[in-house]
């Protein structure tokens, strides 16, 4: 869960986040870029059968990164939403899977008001206004 009260230095400290923004630069990005755990452990460290044919952790997050580009290209044409969903194929466990992400237009930090992005699946996002709710 992204927990509203949670500071991004403290989900960094217990892993619950993972600043991969070298790694986006390469792609493009140049706003500091976030991924959660659940994302990268699930997601983008391949099983044992994907990595025995051939898939590896920089393929699977640059198919992850690449879409995300383009779908950034299209939202800022089309809306003004700090969120944006998006399907990525992934194989898992011999089959092939479109996964929905979820990413979150917000600041560094509460003392870092920089802007980043940060990866997760939709309901790992814990919308501040909804009381505790969590949101899709």
């Amino acid at each position: 869960m992204v927990r509203p009260n949670l500071t991004r230095k403290k989900a960094l400290e217990e892993g619950s986040q993972i600043d991969v923004t070298d790694k986006a630069k390469q792609a493009g990005l140049i706003f500091p870029v976030f991924i959660t755990d659940t994302v990268w452990n699930n997601w983008i460290t391949p099983d044992q059968k994907s990595r025995e044919s051939g898939q590896d952790e920089k393929q699977r997050f640059d198919s992850l990164i690449s879409k995300l580009v383009y779908f950034l290209r299209v939202h800022r044409q089309t809306s003004r939403s700090d969120t944006i969903y998006f399907n990525v194929s992934f194989t898992k466990d011999d089959k092939s899977e479109d996964v929905m992400f979820m990413s979150k237009v917000g600041v560094i930090d509460t003392d870092d008001p920089r802007p980043c992005i940060t990866i997760m699946m939709p309901e790992e996002y814990l919308d501040p206004a909804s009381d505790g709710v969590t949101s899709n």
